[in-house]
């Protein structure tokens, strides 16, 4: 791990002031390796990942995303969960120095294919334990990933700590919004298995966005910009269910084939009942990143900022008011 570690970190600039002349990396408990052991692997989706999230992000994306969060060539980024690289690879080819972050190693054999001749360093690790020094990257991205694990504000915390002066964190939700058909058969499915005796039988990850908002105000960070980049997969509700039924999709892992088998004809006839699943839809409806920047000043103050970067300046305005501190 230690070597590993070192080469991940080799092209990264080392620090001012008292810790010049380290590198961004920071000690890593016995409790905590164990600890790593026993989250979920994802290694089993890294054959399907690309297929269904793009391979990288489309130029168009990474161009609005590249004014919104203030990147430039040389900025140094950290992506959490960076699964097969479909963020960290375009964000290197445009300059930055990325650190990609993903546990899984299946996830990682395929970005290490991918990313070949890219300034992206691999480093086999979890979020909530990032082996960094503070203020080691000035942007930190975080696609798709807090809904599934329970660690997510251990994730939010290390995002934060890690995170430069003036830097952002980016987030990217994946997991639709209330309203959406997919996420009513979702959570529908849920309260079976539940009823079934299954205790968290998704995953235990954040909720909504709305959690995401608050956990990072408390850090002192606010939500200063939202990219709408498009929609996501378009398939039909049938198709959904059918990978939610074959287990093609991570929802159901934890799920006995017992309980699947005992809940299926319920859930499959309230489906029918309620939904078109023919009707052609996107799952998400929309492809949403939000960025986040830490506070310039206190809440009493006005709750807009302006947002600098290389190319020029991007007004920014809060998308909600903030809610006072605690004294």
């Amino acid at each position: 791990m230690c070597g590993l570690l070192r080469h991940a970190l080799k092209r990264l600039p080392r620090t001012s002031g008292p810790n010049a002349g380290r590198k961004f990396v920071r000690s890593v408990s016995w409790i905590e390796i164990c600890t790593m052991a026993e989250r979920v692997d994802f290694s089993r989706n890294a054959a399907l990942f690309d297929r269904r999230h793009g391979v990288v992000l489309a130029d168009d994306e990474v161009d609005q995303l590249w004014h919104a969060a203030g990147f430039h060539s040389g900025a140094r980024v950290l992506d959490i969960g960076a699964g097969t690289g479909r963020v960290a690879i375009p964000l290197a080819v445009r300059g930055c120095t990325v650190v990609a972050l993903e546990p899984a190693r299946g996830m990682v054999d395929q970005l290490r294919a991918k990313a070949a001749g890219c300034r992206v360093s691999v480093v086999i690790g979890e979020g909530g334990l990032l082996p960094f020094q503070a203020g080691a990257f000035d942007t930190v991205v975080v696609a798709r990933l807090l809904y599934l694990t329970k660690d997510w504000r251990e994730i939010l915390r290390e995002a934060n700590r890690v995170l430069a002066a003036g830097g952002s964190v980016l987030h990217e939700w994946g997991n639709g919004q209330d309203e959406e058909e997919w996420v009513q058969l979702r959570e529908e499915a849920r309260r079976l298995f539940e009823q079934a005796g299954v205790r968290e039988p998704f995953h235990p990850g954040v909720r909504s966005e709305i959690e995401v908002d608050a956990d990072l105000e408390k850090l002192g960070l606010a939500r200063a910009a939202d990219v709408v980049a498009g929609q996501g997969p378009i398939t039909t509700l049938r198709g959904f269910l059918r990978r939610l039924v074959h287990r093609e999709l991570s929802y159901t892992w934890a799920v006995p084939e017992s309980v699947l088998a005992e809940c299926l004809p319920r859930f499959l006839a309230w489906s029918e009942e309620r939904f078109d699943l023919e009707r052609p839809l996107a799952m998400p409806r929309e492809i949403r990143w939000t960025v986040y920047r830490r506070l310039l000043a206190s809440p009493d103050s006005p709750h807009d900022f302006e947002v600098r970067h290389h190319s020029g300046r991007v007004a920014a305005h809060l998308t909600r008011p903030l809610s006072p501190r605690a004294s």
